[in-house]
């Protein structure tokens, strides 16, 4: 055969032909082939024009010409290696007729493999290393080896609805418990399902008709009848949760381990696992405990482990856990157990819930009996930590005198005021980047943190400053950093350009689009985002076709501000090497620029941005407007009505106000001038822009970039940041969109109706994070008195009448706020109650609502928390004086958690 007759035959797609070449070949002459084949692919895989038969044919005659095991693993084990259905018989042909000791080798090498292969969540075809790996491991008689990403294809492709031709035989149709029952890798690797990365595997297969044919229910059954080593397997359940992990994962083994039903003693083996899981996630928490509890009704735990569980149980802020735990102690003490019980009880005297503190002292009232000693010692120690609305109750049982200690008179406390924190200062931004070295180590970081602003403004501040001083040396730098699975981020993109990775008529055409093919990606939505994308744009084509020495709008503070003096300094460089401004960058180095004092030497500058610059600050900067409340329903030309709610609106900047920022522009080939300001700041600033959430920002997901836009003007950027917040409330919450609010208190400028409605927005964010972040920048604005919590309260109220917050998430933000800050959470409480119990009419200055509480009848769910929550901060803000619909809800009848507080508070309030 000649050298070239197998890759003319591969060129062609001919697989009999390459089969029939490829089959008497020696071990020595399929070695020599390998150089060929191996260029051959890398040809073959960035052709723009190779046809996809003869990439067939060069995978089927890699894998076979590689003597070596570890060379055809690699080879077949590629990301580009597959064979369709019919191409299967000749690659399986061919690896029938290698050596058994070969298969083997590549069979467990392709196995490890997988384990290294990343789980794709949103794959649905079974790997073709897998299915050769199965099929030579079945060829050579070799067992499957315990590999977690060997289990998990194996789980992948069992539960497929179609099997492929090469797979093993198995019974036809869906079946998913015949196919393991007749499968003699189950025995193998369904043990070690807990080991691997199988949730995705475990909620299927999609082909089941009922939660009989899903895999827990499956397994279970195979456990049942000992083709699974059940006690080896629930071990391993039981570990794998104990190991922790995102609160999905957990809860979708623990749905294996309860169709497994554990009995008594198999719990009892697991004894210490139970108790570990107490910690961990709260449904996990919950079934530990219901198996604990069935455990000690067979055969009682001893007095050690009870405390060990209730101290644990005791501590956890969740209700349900711990109600379930005192149920479970008032049996233990009915058991004869009085003194361990007794001491989990008192455990629970310092929950913030007063229900479960009411609860726990009836199941003490019911087993205390003659208490004296270190037991009762114990219990008035605890008692210390109960409500003073359960004073009467603890003095009872334990004879504690109810006018000393925390358990006194609530007029005996002194008002708390609140702790602020020091009105934030914008930090200096770091010195430029001066080297390439720096620019690449900063890149790095910077892709790897991708939502950062002062760092993204350095990188690309930095990019332009060495393509002006020596490409080569950048492009040498940057060559480690830049990959292919950080092409998609906007600094990866513009640093191609920076190196000319991006040829210069590939930028070019996307400016010609006017549509940014270079930046099209979700953050370069809405006002916002495009203008960030077209001072990208105007970026690129600076670095590739007219380079300059800096940008002029990189900030010299970290919240993005610019000072005049040193924008004033760059300019006169620019002037001194006749460079013409980039329109956006000058509109930018504009808008980040305060009129306050610093520009001193700008009516000495001559060039037409000098000249702006001048009278932009001789004019004040960016007039500040205020925003207005449209009411819900109303309609104009431009605007949607948001959702039967109300959204704060601007009138905009008009054409002579916009005239101020506008520069000549850059002379671009076939890219029209601009003859005003540049059309992105038009559409960031100009008359009528519909900035709500449904026409403007949907489904736009916010950067921290987005706040530096506009350093010195934080109503018109929460009013442009409003719709994302308002995501953060939703019933299926986006997460992270209210970490901008702390950005937007470091920002300058008044507060509004816009600032205020996003803060309302932030204390109704669905996920624990945005709402803390929510309380920083509620802290911050409070210390630079910016912050209105009557205007808040009101704002809240509305939100909360039309269902947009919710009152249990209300009650979470307001009861750490009120930690450091009870006066302020006091202030915006008191505006919310009236409006939550009788409805938002019933608000001193509330806008207008449907009667009976925001549901329309009656307080919604979750408002006895917040209602908890007012009690405690009424009595550490020292509020008195009361408020007449919590009166009334105190005096209706019920025994309901809602009445119990507000019974609580008007006590506490004098009502």
């Amino acid at each position: 055969m000649s050298a070239e007759s197998l890759p003319v035959a591969i060129r062609k797609g001919v697989f009999l032909e390459v089969a029939r070449l490829i089959e008497p070949m020696t071990d020595a002459e399929r070695r020599a082939a390998l150089p060929r084949l191996k260029e051959l692919r890398r040809e073959l895989r960035t052709g723009e024009h190779a046809r996809a038969g003869a990439v067939t044919a060069l995978l089927i005659a890699g894998a076979v010409c590689h003597t070596a095991p570890s060379g055809a693993a690699e080879w077949i084990a590629g990301r580009d290696f597959d064979v369709p259905s019919w191409a299967q018989r000749p690659l399986l042909a061919l690896l029938d007729a290698r050596p058994a000791a070969w298969q083997r080798d590549v069979a467990l090498r392709l196995a490890h493999g997988l384990s290294l292969r990343p789980a794709d969540p949103f794959g649905w075809d079974t790997p073709v290393p897998y299915e050769i790996a199965e099929y030579l491991l079945r060829r050579s008689d070799t067992p499957p080896p315990a590999e977690p990403g060997l289990v998990r294809e194996w789980m992948r492709d069992r539960g497929s609805p179609e099997p492929r031709r090469w797979r093993a035989p198995l019974p036809p149709g869906p079946d998913l418990y015949a196919r393991l029952r007749a499968d003699g890798f189950t025995p193998v690797l369904a043990p070690l399902v807990f080991d691997a990365d199988t949730v995705q595997q475990l909620s299927g297969p999609w082909a089941a008709k009922g939660p009989d044919q899903r895999w827990p229910a499956v397994l279970a059954r195979l456990a049942a009848e000992g083709v699974i080593d059940r006690p080896a397997f629930l071990a391993r359940g039981f570990a794998r949760l104990v190991r922790g992990g995102a609160a999905g994962e957990q809860r979708t083994y623990l749905e294996l381990l309860r169709a497994l039903a554990p009995a008594a003693a198999e719990l009892a083996d697991n004894r210490r696992a139970l108790l570990a899981l107490l910690d961990g996630d709260s449904v996990v928490a919950g079934s530990a405990l219901e198996w604990l509890a069935a455990l000690d009704a067979a055969a009682p735990l001893g007095a050690d482990e009870v405390a060990e569980a209730a101290g644990v149980l005791a501590a956890r802020p969740e209700k349900k856990l711990v109600r379930a735990l005192l149920a479970w102690l008032d049996r233990v003490a009915a058991d004869g157990r009085t003194a361990v019980a007794l001491s989990g009880i008192a455990g629970c005297f310092g929950h913030p819930d007063r229900q479960l503190q009411a609860q726990a002292l009836k199941v003490l009232k019911r087993h205390i009996g003659p208490v004296e000693g270190e037991s009762l010692l114990e219990l008035r120690a605890a008692a210390l930590l109960l409500d003073p609305a359960h004073a009467a109750a603890a003095a009872e049982l334990l004879g504690l005198p109810v006018e000393s200690g925390p358990l006194g008179a609530e007029q005996d406390r002194l008002p708390e005021p609140d702790r602020l924190p020091q009105p934030p200062r914008p930090a200096p931004a770091p010195a430029p980047l001066g080297t390439p070295a720096e620019v690449a180590e900063e890149l790095a970081a910077a892709l790897a943190a991708d939502d950062e602003s002062v760092r993204f403004e350095r990188v690309l501040d930095g990019l332009v400053r060495q393509v002006w001083t020596d490409r080569a040396a950048l492009a040498a730098a940057l060559a480690p950093v830049l990959r292919p699975d950080n092409d998609w981020q906007a600094l990866g993109r513009i640093a191609r350009v920076a190196t000319g990775a991006t040829p210069a008529p590939r930028v070019l055409s996307a400016l010609q689009s006017r549509r940014g093919r270079i930046f099209g990606h979700w953050e370069f939505r809405g006002p916002l985002g495009e203008f960030l994308a077209a001072r990208l744009h105007e970026t690129a084509w600076r670095l590739a076709a007219d380079p300059v020495p800096f940008l002029l709008a990189t900030p010299t503070r970290a919240n993005g501000a610019l000072e005049a003096r040193e924008l004033v300094t760059r300019l006169e460089r620019y002037e001194e090497l006749g460079i013409q401004p980039g329109p956006v960058d000058f509109a930018q180095a504009l808008l980040r620029t305060a009129a306050d004092g610093g520009g001193e030497g700008a009516e000495r500058l001559t060039s037409d941005a000098g000249r702006r610059l001048a009278a932009w600050l001789r004019g004040g900067g960016l007039p500040r407007q205020t925003s207005t409340a449209v009411p819900a329903g109303t309609r104009r030309p431009g605007v949607q009505d948001w959702e039967g709610r109300r959204y704060a609106d601007q009138p905009g900047l008009d054409e002579e106000q916009l005239d101020r920022l506008a520069i000549p522009a850059l002379d671009v080939p076939g890219v029209d001038p601009d003859p005003g300001p540049p059309e992105a700041v038009r559409a960031l600033l100009g008359p009528a822009a519909p900035f709500h959430r449904r026409s403007a920002v949907d489904d736009t997901t916010p950067s921290a970039r987005w706040t530096a836009l506009l350093p010195h003007h934080r109503e018109e950027l929460a009013l442009r940041l409003v719709g994302q917040l308002a995501d953060s409330a939703r019933d299926a919450p986006v997460r992270g969109n209210a970490r901008l609010l702390p950005l937007l208190a470091e920002a300058d400028g008044p507060c509004g109706f816009a600032v205020h409605q996003a803060l309302a927005y932030g204390l109704g964010a669905g996920h624990a994070e945005d709402r803390s972040a929510t309380v920083d920048a509620l802290l911050a604005l409070a210390a630079q008195q910016q912050l209105d919590p009557d205007a808040l309260g009101r704002e809240t109220l509305e939100l909360l009448a039309v269902g947009a917050v919710k009152p249990n998430r209300l009650a979470a933000t307001l009861r750490e706020l009120a930690d450091p800050a009870p006066q302020t959470a006091w202030r915006v409480l008191a505006v919310l109650l009236p409006g939550l119990l009788d409805g938002p009419s019933s608000a001193p200055g509330a806008p207008g609502g449907p009667s009976g509480g925001p549901s329309g009848g009656r307080p919604p769910r979750g408002a006895a928390e917040l209602v908890a929550v007012a009690v405690d901060t009424a009595r550490r803000s020292g509020a008195r004086g009361p408020i007449a619909a919590v009166t009334r809800t105190a005096a209706r009848k019920g025994g309901t958690k809602l009445l119990a507080e507000a019974r609580t508070l008007a006590a506490l309030l004098g009502g």
